[in-house]
């Protein structure tokens, strides 16, 4: 939970037959143009560039669950 100040929760409901998971954090939050773009392939917000730790941001995390997602008939939002 590199963004989060204390806290991660991990929901899971069925909505109109649907599976939905939603995670939540107390972090900072996406800047909008990380909302409109978040799971386009290597697309990384400027403050989410380097962690806390150093570590390096390559804009692959919410494509790659986009893609999950999207392979069983689903969405990130």
């Amino acid at each position: 939970a590199e963004h989060a100040r204390s806290r991660v929760a991990v929901s899971c409901d069925v909505a109109g037959g649907r599976l939905v998971i939603e995670v939540a954090d107390d972090g900072p939050g996406f800047s909008p143009a990380a909302l409109e773009r978040g799971c386009e392939r290597l697309f990384t917000d400027d403050s989410s560039r380097s962690s806390r730790d150093g570590g390096r941001h390559y804009g692959l995390g919410l494509h790659a669950a986009s893609e999950a997602a999207s392979a069983h008939g689903g969405s990130v939002s």
